[in-house]
């Protein structure tokens, strides 16, 4: 299921399926640990003698944000119960909080109390063995504690705070939950409970009445306690007012041009996607990739991973748009996350700057090799040239300067970069995507001040070689365009998106040969019929759903042929693309990695934190020709 909704600032990030159901919690990094790992925080409804849970199929959910907000309001509908519940959330802005309010009304006009239960499984460290969960009658909460992280989970009416509650064993020795305790609306009250467990408890709701409901986070009880109590003097409710201003002044400080030519829908979309990007990224510096636990469906791995590559163009990005302290921010991740013993970055890293998980060898045909992918390497370097320091400082001396000349020295007799792994991790080889993120990178650093004359010369005369040998080399004039790719068996002439993305990255790779590269791909990559889109590479097997089609829709790959449309005057059809994503976006404005061909179902994650990067920066691009 996609994560329509999202909360997240910086610490602390928590995420809901299309039920409304937490699924993904995760503090102190963004990233890791999880702490509910796609298990589940619910609410149910308890009335005229049945509970009704209100993920059920009965139940309606329609959810939004406040408009340029971080605030959730939503409204769960179920006739079948005659309950209509408005919700409102979000994250206190000062503590590891986060708050939501259910305002319960009677669809049937009657005034009858409704017990509403909130039951918690989480996985604490993303572990469950050794969690413990008791109630503390002290803060009238319950606790879940393993190790250094504590989640403390409470909730109050008018009434009074929780009436019942009960913990015990979940996923183990066939015990289901205690969310099964609560189905005769009554909690057997059992006071603590260790190992694989899961908690529930109840509050009463009076007719057209309201309950809140708080989950810190901690690494101690008493600092979870007093998180909890600071919330309590400024008032629950506040939280809702004090998160909507602190993210509309983070907007106000965005350098965004008019937008009054583009739709109100592509607008929406383009200050919702700063807001949910914003939720991906850690206060360490680290831009995760998504934060979607059900990709363990599909793969005993996530991608609540950093890629240096995502990273660095995601803050190109902000920093374009004037928050250049998320790319400063981003720069210190990389300058401490590179390994000492050599000046490349890996394929991933988690959001405390250790390795992430690979699948990438460390032989290629028998022959050691350190794995890695070129452009992760180029582009942080790219982004510390446009909006780094590259004086005297430790970005240039301990970071850049080593990283540039090791992109220099990786190149072969022709002047192209060395075998490495591609911008989609599949293939071994000299990629063009790889040879333009080099080209981009030493352009930049050429020209940048602070950087010595005879280093700006070294770093031009190989950015310019590589450039001819990029022209020459991956031209195929039967074609008549780029490859994306040269191995062993000559040029590979399978047609893929990459290859657009790398003429994009900066003025020096937009090649002679780039009109009609696109012109090429954009009708052997384009997803006929009524979805639309444009694939990532021909023949794509990830998620793949048809076989007559070249692949599924990205929204990374249609906004770069947005972007290339640009480039190559039809403004036209690149608002059309626009639109089109627009129109694939949830109603909260969340985007997924791709989407079915036939059915237009978000597949893979969700949010993707690239997928909104790049419709951000095609509306930039667009504000700059819509006339």
């Amino acid at each position: 299921m996609p994560r329509p909704l999202a909360y997240g600032n910086g610490r602390l990030l928590i995420a809901f399926d299309q039920r409304h159901q937490g699924r993904d919690l995760f503090w102190p990094n963004i990233g890791y640990p999880n702490h509910l790992l796609g298990h589940k925080l619910r609410v149910g409804a308890w009335v005229d003698g049945s509970l009704y849970w209100c993920d059920g199929d009965d139940w309606e959910h329609l959810m939004g944000y406040r408009e340029s907000s971080m605030v959730g309001h939503s409204l769960w509908r179920s006739w079948h119960a005659g309950l209509e519940i408005e919700v409102e959330e979000a994250l206190d802005p000062e503590d590891p909080v986060f708050v939501r309010s259910f305002l319960v009304r009677d669809l049937r006009g009657l005034e009858r109390d409704v017990v509403l239960f909130f039951t918690q499984h989480f996985i604490l460290g993303q572990s469950d063995v050794g969690n413990t969960a008791f109630y503390n009658p002290f803060c009238d909460a319950v606790v879940h504690y393993r190790g250094p992280y504590y989640a403390l989970a409470t909730a109050q009416t008018d009434a009074g705070g929780i009436e019942q509650y009960s913990t015990g064993l979940k996923d183990f020795g066939g015990f289901e939950g205690t969310w099964r305790d609560a189905e005769d609306g009554r909690l057997a009250g059992n006071p603590i409970a260790q190992g694989s467990v899961d908690s529930t408890f109840s509050v009463t709701v009076h007719h057209g009445g309201k309950a809140l409901n708080a989950l810190v986070l901690g690494d101690r009880l008493d600092t979870a306690q007093d998180s909890l109590e600071r919330v309590k003097a400024r008032g629950w409710d506040s939280v809702f007012d004090r998160s909507t201003k602190e993210t509309r002044n983070w907007l106000n400080q965005t350098q965004a041009p008019p937008m009054t030519q583009l739709s109100e829908g592509v607008q929406r979309l383009f200050w919702q996607s700063l807001v949910l990007i914003r939720t991906q990224i850690d206060h360490g510096g680290a831009v995760l990739a998504a934060n979607d636990a059900d990709i363990l469906s599909t793969n005993r791995a996530t991608y609540s991973y950093c890629w240096p590559r995502d990273g660095a163009l995601v803050c190109r990005l902000m920093a374009r748009l004037g928050h250049t302290d998320i790319a400063r921010a981003f720069l210190g991740f990389c300058r401490q996350t590179k390994p000492h013993d050599h000046s490349f970055f890996l394929q991933k890293y988690r959001s405390d700057g250790s390795l992430g998980a690979s699948w990438h060898p460390w032989l290629v045909k028998g022959r050691p090799e350190v794995p890695f992918q070129q452009d992760e390497t180029a582009l942080p370097l790219l982004l510390l040239a446009e909006h780094g320091d590259t004086s005297q400082s430790d970005e240039w001396t301990q970071f850049g300067r080593s990283i540039a000349d090791f992109l220099i020295e990786h190149t072969d007799v022709t002047g192209l970069p060395k075998p490495s792994w591609d911008l989609w991790e599949e293939r071994h080889g000299v990629h063009f995507f790889t040879a333009c993120s080099v080209v981009a990178a030493l352009s930049a650093v050429s020209r940048k001040s602070g950087v010595s004359p005879d280093e700006q010369d070294r770093f031009e005369t190989a950015a310019q070689a590589m450039k001819t040998a990029l022209h020459k080399l991956f031209w195929s004039p039967s074609l008549g365009r780029y490859v994306r790719m040269i191995g062993d068996e000559g040029q590979d002439p399978t047609p893929d998106s990459a290859i657009i993305g790398g003429l994009l990255l900066s003025p020096d790779t937009w090649l002679n040969g780039a009109p009609s590269t696109v012109e090429t791909l954009r009708r052997e990559l384009a997803v006929e019929g009524e979805i639309g889109g444009f694939a990532r590479y021909g023949g794509d097997y990830y998620f793949r759903k048809s076989d007559s089609l070249p692949g599924n829709p990205w929204v990374i790959s249609t906004m770069w042929f947005a972007r290339a449309a640009l480039r190559t005057g039809d403004v036209e059809g690149a608002v059309k693309l626009l639109e089109w994503v627009t129109d694939r976006a949830e109603p909260t404005g969340v985007l997924a990695e791709q989407y079915h061909p036939e059915t237009g179902e978000a597949l893979s994650v969700s949010p993707l934190t690239w997928s909104h990067a790049e419709f951000v920066e095609t509306v930039l691009d667009a504000c700059s020709q819509v006339g």
